[in-house]
C-alpha cells in the first residue's frame, strides 16, 4: 500500500472488513517485516522473512474464512520479487532459497540491450540510454537471479494456499487468480531495470486462473486489463451490470464468460459488442529505473497508448507522448518492438491508413467513460455511410479491420490528433485537449482531483533487525508461532 505508514497507519486503506499490511519504511525491507491490523499500532515480527509472515497470515485468515458459510473474498499481495530499497539493493529470498539458480541468466531477447539503429527509434527519454556495460549486465544478472530465488517464497504461498483450500472441501467452488500488478524491464531496450513502459516486458502480466467452470490447461488469447477484474468478481457475486448496485464508474468489463470458454474467438471481425481487440494503457509522471544501485528517475514520461490484440496478426502498439513524438509497432512481425514505423518519413499508403485510425482510436480511448470504455470504436462511426453490421450495438465499424476501409479515410482525417500541452506528472483536463466528444466524462464525477496529494513522512527511530531468516526450519512457521516474538512498535519508533 503505497503512502502507508508509521506516521498515517490509523487510516487504514476503506473498503475491507479486514486488512493486514505492510507499513513503510519496512514494506520492502525482506528481513524486517512490520504490518498493521486494521489501523491498530505496528507490529514488528522479528526472526521472520517477510513472505513467510504473509504465508502465516494468509492460512490463518483462509482457515477463519473457509469455515463461514458464505462467500469471501481474499486478496494476497506479497511484496517479493520487488528491490529492496534503501541503496538499491536486490530482492532478498528467504534464506533457504538463497543458493538456487546459481547460473541464472537475464534472458537476452531480441530487444536486449540494442544496437544504436534500434535504440535511436525510440523516444523521449529512452532514445538516449547508453549502451549498458558488462558491469551492468552483470548486476542485472545478479538481479534477475534474486528474483527468482525470492519468487520461490511465493511458490510456497501458493501452495499452501491451495492446500488449504483443499483441506477446507473449498477448492472446487473457489477462483484463485494469480497475477502480478505490472511487468518488468531487466535490460530490454537497454532499461535496466523498471516497469513504468508501455513495451511488453512492462504492460504483459502473468494471469493464471483456476475455478469452476475453467476448463484444464486452456489459453486465451482475449486482451484484458486489471480494470476488468472488478466487474468480473462481481460478476462471480451475481452483481451486473443492470442490477441497481453495480456501481456506474466501472470502465471494464467482466472476463468471466472467457475464463469459461477461453476458446472462443474474442476479436473475429466484426466484433459483437465491439472493443475486445483493444488495450488501452495511459500514464503520467516520471520513468523509473529501479536498478540494483539506485533509482534512476526520468522526466518526461506521461504517454497514451494502444494495443490491438490479435491471436492471428494484425497486432499494434500505438503511443503518443507528452513530448509530442510517437511509436508505432507491429508486433506480429516484430515482437521486440524495435522497427518503429512512426518514424518512416516515406511512410506508404496503408501506413498513413493505420496511423490515422490509431490516431482515432486512441483519442476515443483517451476520452472515455464506461460503455465508451468498453468499446472506444462506439465514438468512430462515419456518417451518412452508417450500414450497421453488429445487430447488438448497431455499429457501421467494431473493429480496426473494418476502420482501415478506404471509403473512411476522410473520416478519420478529420479526427485531430492525441497531443499533449506540456509533459505533466498527472492527468488534467486543459493539458490533454482535445478530446472526442469534446464533452467526455473522463469518469471525473466518480473521483477527488489528483494533483493535490501529499504524502507522511515517518519520523520514528527504525526497528532494526539482525541477520537473514527464511530458513528451512521456518517453511511451515505458523502465525501463532510468529506471533510469540512480535511486539507491536513504541510511541519513540513511531514518531
Amino acid at each position: 500500500m503505497n503512502g502507508y505508514n508509521t506516521a498515517n497507519y490509523d487510516q487504514p486503506p476503506a473498503g475491507w472488513t479486514h486488512i493486514w499490511t505492510a507499513v513503510d519504511d519496512y514494506t520492502y525491507q525482506y528481513n524486517n517485516p512490520v504490518f498493521s491490523l486494521d489501523g491498530e499500532t505496528p507490529i514488528s515480527y522479528p526472526g521472520y522473512h517477510q513472505s513467510d509472515v504473509i504465508r502465516a497470515m494468509s492460512l490463518d485468515r483462509l482457515e477463519e474464512l473457509s469455515s463461514q458459510d458464505k462467500p469471501f473474498f481474499l486478496g494476497i499481495s506479497p511484496t517479493t520479487p520487488h528491490v529492496e530499497l534503501g541503496g538499491g539493493k536486490y530482492p532478498v529470498p528467504p534464506v533457504r532459497y538463497e543458493n538456487e539458480f546459481l547460473d541464472l541468466q537475464a534472458p537476452r531477447a531480441v530487444n536486449w540491450n540494442p544496437d544504436d539503429s534500434y535504440q535511436q527509434q525510440k523516444v523521449s527519454w529512452v532514445k538516449s540510454l547508453p549502451l549498458m556495460n558488462d558491469t551492468t549486465i552483470e548486476k542485472l544478472d545478479g538481479l534477475f537471479r534474486a528474483r527468482a530465488q525470492s519468487l520461490l517464497g511465493v511458490d510456497d504461498i501458493v501452495e499452501d494456499v491451495i492446500a488449504k483450500l483443499a483441506e477446507k472441501n473449498v477448492l472446487n467452488n473457489t477462483y484463485v487468480i494469480y497475477t502480478s500488478d505490472n511487468g518488468w524491464h531487466i535490460g530490454s531496450h537497454r532499461i535496466s531495470a523498471g516497469k513504468s513502459l508501455h513495451y511488453k516486458e512492462s504492460s504483459n502480466v502473468p494471469f493464471i486462473v483456476r475455478g469452476p467452470g475453467v476448463p484444464v490447461n486452456a489459453t486465451s488469447f482475449l486482451p484484458g486489463a486489471h480494470l476488468d477484474l472488478a466487474p468480473t468478481f462481481l460478476d462471480i457475486a451475481g452483481i451486473t451490470p443492470d442490477n441497481p448496485a453495480y456501481p456506474p464508474f466501472l470502465d471494464g468489463r467482466s472476463l468471466l464468460d472467457n475464463w469459461k470458454n477461453p476458446t472462443t474467438e474474442p476479436t473475429q471481425c466484426p466484433v459483437s459488442g465491439g472493443g475486445h481487440e483493444v488495450i488501452n494503457v495511459e500514464y503520467w509522471g516520471r520513468g523509473e529505473e529501479e536498478t540494483p544501485w539506485g533509482v534512476i528517475n526520468h522526466p518526461n514520461n506521461s504517454y497514451k497508448t494502444l494495443r490491438i490484440v490479435h491471436p492471428d496478426g494484425g497486432t499494434y502498439l500505438y503511443s503518443k507522448w507528452c513530448t509530442g513524438e510517437a511509436e508505432l509497432y507491429d508486433t506480429a512481425s516484430d515482437p521486440g518492438e524495435l522497427t518503429n514505423l512512426a518514424l518512416d518519413v516515406d511512410q506508404d499508403e496503408d501506413t498513413s491508413r493505420l496511423l490515422s485510425r490509431l490516431n482515432a482510436l486512441l483519442m476515443a480511448a483517451k476520452s472515455c467513460a464506461g460503455d465508451t470504455c468498453r468499446n472506444p470504436w462506439s465514438l468512430l462511426q462515419p456518417e451518412p455511410e452508417r450500414r450497421a453490421v453488429d445487430a447488438q450495438t448497431n455499429l457501421t465499424i467494431t473493429c480496426l479491420e473494418q476502420a482501415l476501409e478506404p471509403k473512411f479515410d476522410d473520416f478519420f482525417a478529420s479526427v485531430p490528433e492525441v497531443s499533449f500541452e506540456q509533459c505533466m506528472p498527472y492527468q488534467y483536463r486543459p493539458n490533454e485537449v482535445p478530446y472526442w466528444p469534446e464533452n467526455a466524462g473522463l469518469g471525473e464525477a466518480y473521483r477527488k482531483p489528483t494533483d493535490n496529494y501529499v504524502s507522511s513522512s515517518p519520523k520514528g527511530k527504525k526497528v532494526v533487525s539482525q541477520g537473514s531468516f527464511g530458513t528451512v526450519a521456518q517453511r511451515n512457521v505458523t502465525l501463532s508461532e510468529i506471533l510469540k516474538t512480535a511486539k507491536e512498535l513504541t510511541p519513540e519508533q513511531l514518531g
